[in-house]
């Protein structure tokens, strides 16, 4: 008996209403009407004689069924996706497709971009960034440096080791507050990055020292511009080593205390699905960039 294979557009519906968990934001990603994608979802459930879906007051959520479902189709369709892409767009030049945070992107990727092109120049490097989680299926993305705490569920997930927060200052600033022991930082200008998987309260805490009411001089919804501002003598941030290498290695910042207040974090993964184990332009970055990580500690 030949396998039961449904439509496509029913698929695709399926898996873009349990990532909204909405049918009416399905609808406007696919650009049909909200009754076309209740439509698909009945015809699906019909062929397969399982619920996918049941409503909830905000939504709809998977069945576990539909989850089970999900799990099993979703490498299908992203290998389709892709192979449909690098037939249309083939060209003499592989193009490798890179998303990653933004911050990880300017800081530490851009400037070690040149040599990887080197070692690999018959690759054309397309980047974007953002600090969204793209999905695969729908972009022509080969892999994903992202920044948070790990929570995604049928892709590989490949920490990135010996990532610090760590409490940096301007070099003047330091000159002019006296800041010998974590308390004396209550006393100091304090600048939030709002993106820092550890927080000004977080590292206090982690320090046992009480921090009620405590104010910010300067918050910023980008960990470069905290980097920017401290670099400017405006404050003091407690931001990821990793993504201060370039502004030590200046000295337009320091840190403020030894490495015995460094507390480790797991904030970046270098993300992709299972089966973009098999490209070879996949594997040649990773291995390039964990070679970078290890000799820049």
């Amino acid at each position: 008996m030949a396998n039961i294979i449904p439509p496509l557009k029913s698929l695709q519906v399926f898996e873009q209403a349990a990532y909204f968990g909405n049918i009416v934001k399905t609808a406007e990603s696919l650009n049909i009407t909200p009754s076309a994608v209740s439509h698909q979802i009945a015809g699906l459930e019909s062929l397969l004689n399982k619920k996918l879906f049941y409503r909830t007051g905000r939504g709809i959520k998977l069945t576990g069924a539909g989850q089970q479902y999900l799990d099993a189709i979703s490498g299908a369709l992203h290998t389709l996706g892709t192979a449909t892409n690098d037939i249309i767009e083939r060209q003499e030049q592989e193009t490798l497709r890179i998303h990653t945070a933004p911050t990880f992107g300017l800081l530490y990727l851009l400037p070690r971009l040149e040599k990887f092109k080197k070692q690999y120049p018959e690759y054309q490097i397309n980047i974007d960034c953002s600090y969204e989680n793209i999905q695969f299926n729908l972009s022509q993305t080969d892999v994903d440096i992202r920044y948070g705490s790990f929570s995604w569920k049928g892709l590989n997930a490949i920490p990135i080791k010996n990532e610090y927060a760590i409490v940096l200052a301007h070099p003047d600033f330091l000159k002019k507050n006296q800041i010998n022991q974590p308390i004396d930082l209550l006393k100091c200008d304090l600048i939030a990055s709002q993106c820092m998987l550890m927080q000004w309260k977080q590292w206090f805490a982690y320090h046992n020292i009480q921090t009620e009411n405590l104010s910010y001089a300067f918050s910023f919804d980008r960990s470069y511009m905290s980097f920017e501002a401290a670099k400017q003598n405006l404050g003091v941030i407690v931001e990821s080593s990793l993504l201060a290498q370039p502004f030590i290695k200046s000295g337009e910042l320091i840190p403020v205390f030894g490495s015995n207040y460094m507390i480790p974090i797991d904030a970046h993964y270098i993300v992709f699905p299972h089966t973009h184990k098999k490209y070879a332009k996949v594997q040649h970055f990773i291995n390039w960039l964990e070679e970078e990580l290890h000799n820049s500690r």
